[in-house]
């Protein structure tokens, strides 16, 4: 009897047992979600390992509060609307950085193609922001051209996490016919001003390595192995990108208001 028992919890619900009253069985396989675990995997792929680990202590925190458990939380849809209303009732504190939980939660909810948002006018404007700031002048100074092509690598490698703990060889510049091919993690910049912008900061971090310029630079900066070091050579604080994005004006196309994170959504929409 109780191999034939096991035999029928096996059974799909759609499968019926001859003999038996018409009934629905589910798999005894633990098959229920763990949105803890698959998040620190998603996030595993973007950021760092530091940053990981301060959104995945704000996930557990967050659900801790909300009364739910990894094991526990109901479906993607219901732990989403779940902490939407917390942080709407202000249950959850507003310090604690669960924006990449709740994307993750998002992402995992099929959606009709008429919800899907559309990020094309965000793309231009952003693009064509970063390219009329560019061409404004050719002196800019140094930080002024280490925040633009900060804003380009967001848009033409958004998968690759924040590019402030990028290494140097990630963007690389080679002669092609009458000009330059710019390629970011190994694949060319196809676009013009995202582009120039790479290419302009590329020539101002290999100026470093001459020993002339060092000694005009501090030497943690010139000597160091990232693509935007801070003044010690070091990665730069999170706040960097808030900063560099200010520059474009953070009220983007339609009057919405521009992050660094709905910057990486829209790029990561042609990626998809």
């Amino acid at each position: 009897m109780a191999s034939f028992r096991s035999f029928v919890d096996l059974l799909s619900p759609s499968q019926a047992v001859p003999g038996l009253p018409a009934k629905k069985y589910t798999l005894q396989r633990d098959i229920r979600m763990n949105p803890i675990k698959e998040f620190a995997a998603f996030e595993g792929k973007v950021y760092a390992a530091t940053t990981r680990r301060v959104y995945l202590s704000a996930a557990k925190k967050a659900l801790k509060i909300v009364g739910k458990t990894p094991e526990n939380c109901g479906s993607y849809q219901e732990l989403l609307a779940s902490l939407r209303e917390n942080l709407a009732q202000k249950t959850l504190p507003k310090a604690l950085r669960i924006g990449p939980l709740l994307s993750f939660l998002d992402s995992k909810i099929p959606k009709k193609p008429e919800d899907i948002p559309d990020y094309g006018p965000i793309r231009a404007w952003v693009i064509d922001q970063i390219e009329k700031e560019t061409k404004a002048t050719r002196k800019a100074l140094h930080f002024i051209r280490r925040d633009l092509a900060m804003l380009a690598c967001l848009c033409v490698a958004p998968e690759k996490g924040s590019p402030r703990r990028w290494p140097k060889g990630a963007l690389t510049i080679a002669r092609k016919g009458g000009g330059f091919e710019v390629k970011l993690w190994d694949k060319p910049v196809d676009t013009p001003g995202l582009a120039l912008a790479l290419l302009y900061w590329h020539t101002w971090r290999e100026r470093l390595d001459r020993p002339e310029q060092s000694r005009l630079h501090r030497k943690g900066w010139a000597y160091s192995d990232l693509l935007f070091p801070n003044s010690k050579g070091e990665v730069l604080g999170r706040q960097a990108i808030h900063d560099a994005l200010s520059r474009l004006s953070v009220q983007g196309e339609g009057g919405v208001r521009l992050t660094p994170e709905l910057i990486r959504q829209a790029f990561l929409q042609l990626k998809a």
